[in-house]
């Protein structure tokens, strides 16, 4: 007999689900996982801060078929696991009442919007990531975007960047606050190509904002940088410190500053400051529809290695 059940953390059989997940990952075609071996998988689920904060569970006969969850990383958007429902053997209908659970899930928590993001997303996978959005497309999501996953080789920089005037002076991200910073990066995203951005409601937008420049996470703090002209924030960099090496969570330049050579500007002299920095490689994701910005990444010496697509429900 099939059955599902909801859990948090402080509910669920770690190992149990770890046991599944570890089957589940021999046998579906995915490229992200939480470990290859039972013990990472165990380890990742049984800390607090990398387990979902809402699971839903199918069991048949007392044995678990299938699961999924979402984390809970702003007021207003479930974000839903990348890669998500895993269900042995596979069955499509209770792959989409997971999902469903999530929803409601989503729409209970008082959030108006669920995502999906299918990350580190290359060809070999392609057939698994339209088995998933089948599933995303019937449980009522719709699809999204799709992004670029860039890489640039910190180690072989070849490019040249143009003088600033003498009223603009370059300083540590460090040095300014997210409520100073916010408006400028509101006015360049909004006015931008980034399409999510510009889907998202106001709070949204903040939201995000503070997640993304969240104060709490290690940066390289010579290589986040703000641009001013006189007063004015002209434009920014974040560059975040994570295991793969140095990663881009905000680049930006005001409407007003465009077409100029700020853009390589700033992210041509984080490059240089994160290289000097003893590190290797620099990474990024942009909207595939975003030229201007492709064009500048490419400049820099980015180049894509995979993609993502997301998938959202929206009440």
């Amino acid at each position: 007999m099939l059955s599902f059940e909801s859990h948090s953390y402080d509910s669920i059989d770690v190992e149990e689900l770890a046991t599944f997940t570890h089957h589940a990952y021999s046998l579906l075609p995915i490229p992200y996982k939480y470990g290859t071996m039972w013990e990472e998988i165990t380890f990742f689920l049984s800390n607090k801060e990398n387990c979902p904060d809402f699971i839903a569970l199918a069991r048949e006969d007392g044995t678990i078929r299938g699961w999924a969850g979402v984390y809970h990383w702003t007021d207003s958007i479930a974000y839903f696991l990348s890669w998500h429902p895993l269900v042995i053997p596979p069955d499509l209908e209770i792959a989409q009442q997971l999902v469903r659970a999530c929803i409601q899930h989503t729409v209970d928590s008082n959030r108006n919007r669920m995502e999906v993001f299918l990350t580190n997303l290359t060809d070999e996978y392609q057939d698994y990531a339209a088995v998933c959005g089948a599933i995303y497309r019937a449980a009522g999501m719709t699809r999204g975007y799709e992004w670029a996953y860039m890489e640039a080789n910190l180690q072989r920089l070849d490019f040249s960047l143009r003088a600033i005037p003498e009223t603009m002076t370059l300083c540590s991200l460090a040095e300014v606050s997210n409520d100073a910073l916010w408006s400028s990066y509101d006015a360049a995203f909004s006015k931008g190509s980034d399409r999510r951005y510009i889907q998202q409601s106001e709070t949204e937008r903040r939201e995000n904002f503070e997640t993304f420049f969240s104060r709490q996470v290690p940066i390289d703090e010579a290589a986040s940088l703000v641009l001013f002209d006189s007063a004015t924030i002209v434009g920014f960099v974040k560059i975040d410190i994570i295991s793969e090496g140095t990663y881009i969570h905000g680049v930006g330049v005001i409407p007003a500053y465009r077409r100029q050579g700020y853009g390589k500007f700033i992210l041509g002299t984080s490059l240089r400051r994160a290289s000097e920095n003893h590190h290797k490689k620099m990474i990024l994701e942009v909207d595939v529809d975003n030229q201007a910005a492709l064009g500048l990444y490419r400049s820099l010496g980015f180049q894509q290695v995979k993609g993502s697509v997301s998938y959202t429900w929206e009440a």
